[in-house]
């Protein structure tokens, strides 16, 4: 081998030791770093000084909300592992009103929501599609529905509702209410629901209504000389004629607020009332007789002061009523006949009401005779009209005054369209004496004793609570 040609061997040996000198001090000064991204591993030896540089030497792209661990500026250390975590977009609907897109790294809905600053809905009753913990991809749309609480107002009642429908509408039907075609709905329908909203639902309705209209009769009247002048007698009775008018009635909630009248027609016609009105002359009169014995009786009673009614000569229910109760009080035999022989006689030898056979004060209940006996200080004061009850009541027995009610009302057990009991004096649970404007000679009340207006103030004037009341006889 020639001289030139060894040196260009030892030339080219120096070489490459030279490189693979520089080699394995650039093999000893590198890092090996692992890099997983996109589902991918990537192992390589590096000089890079930090996780920024690798990515950069990998051509790896980063997005601003990509996460990389370690940190970008992280120096390389040997057997380093980087992870890229990519962002991804999601579409977030809150309450059907708010739209946001969130972009973050995320795997589930539960991550969305944090990464939106949401997270505390998770602890609230709000309804997430698709729901809370699912796993979530780029792209998806995730909805959250929060409910409302509303006041509903329908039908007499007040509903409390929590909702996730957005529009009245759907509250109503979440609380089971049917509309129908005519109700009145506020807010309508149509509304987005609010929160703390009231819906108010007015029912209407529209009936038709038949309404019966008396058509007043009028009247004839006939002069005739068969009638003494003054005199009348009817000879055709009147009858009022009928009239139907049909209305169409609007209700809201009950109430009416329209009426339209849609037909009228007279169902019957009236008939006049036919009077004949006496012109004949009034013949002489006959001279009058001597008062009967009635008469003077009813004179009698009606001095000593017993409630006799009209001194007209007619032995009726009134007078045998005051007959009754003067026989009573002067010890005769007691009944309500009408006026017996002797007893004329016996009146007029009557010097007023007898003493009592019972000192101090209160009253006595006659079933018998229907009266009422006033006793003040021992002695008989005053005897007074009354009507007892239909059933017997009140029964015979010894009572006192319990309470008493001063002025008109009206019964509670038995009411009347108008005020019926007057100065009411209760002696037997609901039973009372009291006045009243019909107080016949006969039993005609449901239980109580009635007394005339007048009798009623003076007996209320009197009498005090805890006075005796004695009930006898029987109707």
């Amino acid at each position: 081998m020639s001289s030139a040609r060894r040196h260009q061997i030892l030339a080219a040996a120096s070489v490459l030791l030279l490189l693979a000198a520089a080699a394995a001090v650039l093999f000893a000064a590198s890092s090996s770093v692992e890099v997983r991204v996109d589902g991918q591993v990537l192992t390589t030896r590096t000089l890079a000084r930090d996780v920024a540089a690798v990515l950069d030497h990998l051509d790896i792209e980063v997005a601003t909300a990509d996460r990389v661990d370690p940190a970008p500026a992280t120096p390389v250390s040997d057997d380093l592992v980087i992870v890229v975590a990519r962002a991804s977009t999601v579409e977030l609907h809150l309450d059907g009103r708010d739209a946001r897109e969130v972009t973050a790294v995320v795997d589930t809905v539960d991550d969305v929501l944090h990464a939106a600053g949401l997270g505390h809905l998770l602890e609230r009753d709000a309804r997430i599609t698709p729901p809370a913990g699912s796993r979530i991809r780029h792209g998806d749309r995730i909805l959250v529905e929060l409910p409302t609480a509303v006041r509903i107002v329908a039908d007499g009642e007040e509903h409390r509702l929590t909702t996730y429908a957005d529009t009245v509408a759907g509250a109503l039907e979440d609380a089971g209410i049917t509309l129908g075609a005519r109700d009145l709905v506020e807010p309508p329908t149509t509304s987005r629901l609010s929160r703390g909203a009231t819906i108010t639902v007015q029912r209407v309705e529209v009936v038709e209504e038949v309404v019966e209209v008396t058509i007043d009769h009028g009247e004839q009247r006939h002069e005739t000389d068969e009638l003494l002048e003054g005199e009348t007698a009817v000879t055709t009775e009147g009858r009022d004629g009928l009239r139907h008018r049909t209305y169409e009635v609007t209700l809201v909630d009950g109430e009416e607020q329209d009426r339209k009248l849609l037909a009228e027609e007279v169902v019957r016609e009236p008939t006049d009332r036919v009077v004949k009105v006496g012109t004949g002359q009034e013949p002489e009169p006959e001279p009058e007789p001597a008062p009967p014995p009635v008469r003077e009786a009813q004179q009698l009673l009606a001095d000593l002061g017993y409630p006799v009614g009209p001194v007209d000569g007619i032995d009726g229910p009134q007078t045998q009523r005051a007959l009754c109760a003067w026989r009573r009080l002067e010890g005769r035999e007691v009944s309500r006949r009408p006026l017996q022989p002797g007893e004329v006689e016996a009146l007029r030898a009557t010097d007023g009401l007898p003493d009592a056979r019972t000192a101090g004060r209160g009253v006595t209940v006659d079933n018998t005779c229907q009266v009422l006996y006033l006793r003040v200080d021992g002695r008989w004061q005053h005897v007074y009209r009354a009507s007892t009850g239909t059933d017997g009541l009140p029964r015979a027995g010894s009572y006192t005054i319990s309470w008493k009610r001063p002025g008109w009302h009206t019964s509670t057990l038995y009411p009347a369209p108008e005020p019926n009991m007057y100065n009411s004096m209760y002696f037997h649970g609901s039973i009372a004496i009291h006045g009243s404007r019909h107080v016949p000679p006969h039993p005609a009340s449901a239980g109580c004793v009635r007394v005339t207006p007048t009798a009623a103030d003076q007996l209320f004037a009197t009498l005090r609570v805890g006075d005796p009341v004695r009930v006898i006889g029987a109707w």
